[in-house]
């Protein structure tokens, strides 16, 4: 039903460099990636949501506490759990465990389509300024990433006739819905996926299938009269709404160019608050708009290269096509939702352009580009993790969180340990608790 790893080598183009260079290229990827385990435990307001979630499991915070009460998924603190009674949590275990997510979330893309040059693939997904940013940080996009394509790699072993694996793909598929709610997007992706595959024979069922779009499109209309109270349920449907994008269709617009700016900064491989300043002409502005278009066009290629490298037999296709739906759907910009799907992006964009674009210099100037700023991305988060005086000046752009690292490093220095109060500060209890 779909082609497997070994099978498709006809939909490859990774190994256009020699393989010294690539395993130079990726021992020197690898170093630097790894000097950030050393970092300071690296807070945002998300993290600090799980770490909440975390020490609600620990008994430190009991059910009623308002600190407790958060909608995100128990999947991603239930690690930092188990990691907290080996006594093996802190800020570098959390990023060693992102590390290795990513990794095995690359590998197992590996076993679902034929990648010919893996290091040279693993590189170019470690470099992506989006995974270095997240490596140091205690959120579950990366643990995800791996439940998530290791499910679709299960699911895909299934449909090849492998029955055995059907038990391992219901596991990672109920464990990444765990971690992230968005692992719910393989069932419809194999909804699809079974239609595409079977198409000519419910094409032969025209009654059937009138019925079942009649069907559909009666749930559908029940969902949009009840989507009110929906939403007042369901917090994720609330977050979403659906009910702007009813009233207000342009809002629509809004949206996608929200995620098209997102896939531009993820070819471009550089942050829109690092172009910002950049791309700028007689004081105007222009790096949105710069990002908005590349976005466009990296989703262009990303549908043309799935047809010539023929990934829509593939169910993995189906999968990332649902999740890239709910991205384009959700009202909120943030680069690291992209984190699942970075490495198949990768693979189709840098494989399009090697075995379909004729110009040497258009095949290279991409590539170069994304890896110089994969360096500097790297060398940057680097500087953070070694070197306090630098985290202090350039680690996030509030004052109050600045001043609270500051005390804290200061009290390390002295070899203070003060007596932080989680419902008080809960940002010093944390630094204090699970710093390195």
């Amino acid at each position: 039903m779909i082609q497997s790893a070994k099978q498709d080598k006809a939909a490859t183009g990774l190994n256009y460099f020699n393989t010294p260079l690539t395993v130079g290229l990726f021992c020197i990827v690898a170093l630097l990636v790894l000097l950030n385990i050393f970092t300071p435990l690296r807070l945002i307001t998300d993290g600090i949501r799980y770490l909440n979630i975390l020490e609600l499991l620990n008994g430190t915070l009991d059910t009623n506490s308002n600190l407790a009460h958060d909608v995100l998924p128990h999947g991603y603190p239930q690690l930092l759990f188990l990691l907290n009674k080996l006594h093996l949590l802190n800020s570098m275990s959390i990023t060693a465990v992102n590390i290795l997510c990513t990794l095995v979330a690359c590998y197992m893309l590996t076993k679902v389509l034929y990648i010919d040059n893996k290091l040279f693939f693993f590189s170019l997904v470690m470099l992506s300024f989006i995974n270095i940013k997240h490596f140091t940080l205690p959120v579950s996009d990366q643990l995800f990433a791996a439940l998530f394509i290791s499910g679709i790699y299960c699911w895909t072993k299934f449909f090849e006739g492998s029955v055995i694996f059907v038990a391992a793909a219901l596991l990672f598929t109920a464990a990444s819905i765990y971690v992230r709610t968005a692992g719910v997007a393989i069932a419809p992706g194999m909804v699809l996926y079974l239609i595409y595959t079977n198409r000519a024979k419910i094409a032969a069922y025209w009654v059937l299938l009138l019925s079942v779009f009649v069907v559909i499109s009666a749930a559908l209309a029940v969902f949009i009269i009840k989507l009110p109270f929906l939403q007042t349920k369901v917090d994720y449907l609330r977050q979403l709404d659906l009910t702007l994008m009813i009233k207000d269709p342009l809002s629509i617009a809004g949206r996608l160019s929200l995620h098209f700016k997102e896939l531009g900064e993820l070819i471009w491989n550089i942050p829109y608050s690092k172009l910002a300043g950049v791309v700028t002409i007689k004081g105007f502005d222009n790096a949105q708009y710069l990002l908005v278009i590349t976005g466009g066009a990296a989703l262009f290629i990303f549908f043309r290269a799935t047809v010539k490298l023929k990934l829509i037999d593939h169910f993995a296709f189906w999968v990332f096509l649902t999740y890239l739906v709910m991205i384009f759907l959700w009202p909120y910009y943030d680069t690291r939702f992209l984190i699942p799907i970075i490495p198949v992006f990768v693979y189709v964009f840098f494989t399009y352009l090697f075995k379909f674009v004729k110009s040497g210099y258009l095949k290279m100037a991409p590539i170069v580009i994304y890896v110089l700023l994969g360096f500097v991305s790297l060398g940057y988060s680097d500087a953070i993790s070694l070197n306090n005086a630098f985290f202090l000046k350039h680690y996030g752009a509030d004052k109050e969180l600045t001043e609270k690292y500051r005390v804290h490093f200061q009290n390390k220095t002295v070899g203070i340990k003060p007596t932080c109060n989680i419902f008080s500060d809960n940002v010093s209890y944390f630094l204090e608790k699970y710093d390195r």
